[in-house]
């Protein structure tokens, strides 16, 4: 499924690439009553497409908002955070003045650098919206899809594992709000396993933003973990980025692997036999709804929030996980055991996300 919408991402790119180099008075019709001149650019995250999740979905939403609009694209794709920095500088200055230039900042990693560059826009219907960040920024609109509901029931439905936390790096608002839902479950509900309570490690791959793009590090990090156990059996929550492919790499190098993962912002299976459940984060479709709402004259809010209880958040399972799997545990005799730990703490789960936002 997932290779289909890379397959999109990747026409979508080149088609983009090609029209670069036409004219940028190019008109644009928005409706049958109104032509106007209008572009939507997206600022990705630092070599953030092609990471099989957030990234690619939020593209994916982009691309999808075009196709059905006929809306101009441009795509920036920076390398670092200096060159993001230096791309979103210059789209100001080249769009202060313009009606109907929009800009999306793909990542809660600009949140620094959206507040250090005011955003002073004069043009009619001219706005930036930045993902993933908790708080309002003088002329920006900032969105949020909340991570502790989903997390929380993740971490729920992960009782009688041994849990491990690998996210790429501390500080990183929506990272810390997986975490602590997760954390805040397991709390209640590890439980334990042959008459031993059951573990939570938490563990930070780097310092900073680099976490997101070091798979190599997740990989050798997971390998020096396995071979310290007697058997691994961990069910790992991945907060990484770019960094999962090397934790996909190391559960996919065993097929005797007893570990699990926890398949993350996207549907992951197929990726991995070893991912009973997938936390799905639909930013692609909120991307779409604030595009909609912006095409057709609607203000956004300073801050808006999503989650678990709407449907921005959830968790899919993985159809059949138990038939794929060539060692047998226990804790899954029952191939329906994560789908009636779902239907049981979900509505808790819900409870608790509500909690948390007040």
């Amino acid at each position: 499924m997932r290779r289909s919408i890379l397959y999109t991402i990747g026409v979508f790119i080149g088609a983009l690439m090609l029209s670069a180099c036409g004219n940028d008075d190019d008109v644009v019709d928005l409706d049958s009553d109104n032509v106007r001149r209008a572009t939507v650019t997206l600022l990705t995250t630092p070599n953030g497409l092609g990471d099989n999740g957030y990234n690619d979905d939020a593209a994916e939403g982009f691309f999808a908002f075009g196709q059905q609009t006929g809306t101009k694209l441009r795509l920036l794709l920076p390398n670092s955070l200096e060159e993001a920095e230096v791309m979103y500088r210059q789209w100001l200055e080249q769009n202060a003045t313009q009606d109907s230039a929009v800009l999306i900042l793909g990542s809660s990693a600009y949140d620094d650098l959206a507040r250090r560059n005011h955003a002073t826009l004069s043009g009619q219907g001219s706005r930036v919206l930045l993902f993933e960040s908790n708080a309002p920024i003088d002329g920006i609109s900032t969105v949020m899809i909340g991570r502790y509901g989903v997390s929380w029931l993740a971490g729920a439905m992960s009782k009688n594992f041994d849990a491990l936390i690998l996210a790429a790096a501390p500080g990183f608002p929506s990272l810390e709000e997986s975490i602590a839902g997760f954390q805040n479950a397991r709390e209640l509900y590890a439980g334990e396993y042959y008459e031993s309570p059951c573990k939570t490690t938490l563990h930070y791959l780097a310092d900073g933003e680099e976490g997101f793009a070091i798979p190599d590090s997740a990989y050798h990090f997971l390998a020096r973990r396995a071979d310290d156990a007697f058997f691994y059996d961990e069910m790992i929550f991945p907060l990484l980025g770019g960094s999962e492919a090397g934790l996909l790499r190391f559960l996919n190098d065993d097929e005797f692997m007893m570990a699990l993962m926890i398949g993350m912002d996207v549907d992951q299976t197929g990726q991995s036999s070893r991912i009973p459940f997938s936390v799905v984060i639909r930013i692609g479709d909120v991307l779409k709804q604030y595009l909609n709402d912006w095409l057709t004259g609607r203000e956004w809010p300073a801050y808006q929030r999503f989650g678990l209880k709407d449907g921005a958040a959830d968790i899919v399972m993985t159809s059949h996980f138990t038939e794929y799997l060539e060692i047998a545990d226990q804790r899954y005799d029952d191939p329906d055991i994560f789908l009636s730990r779902y239907k049981e703490f979900k509505d808790e789960a819900i409870r608790k996300e509500e909690e948390y936002g007040k």
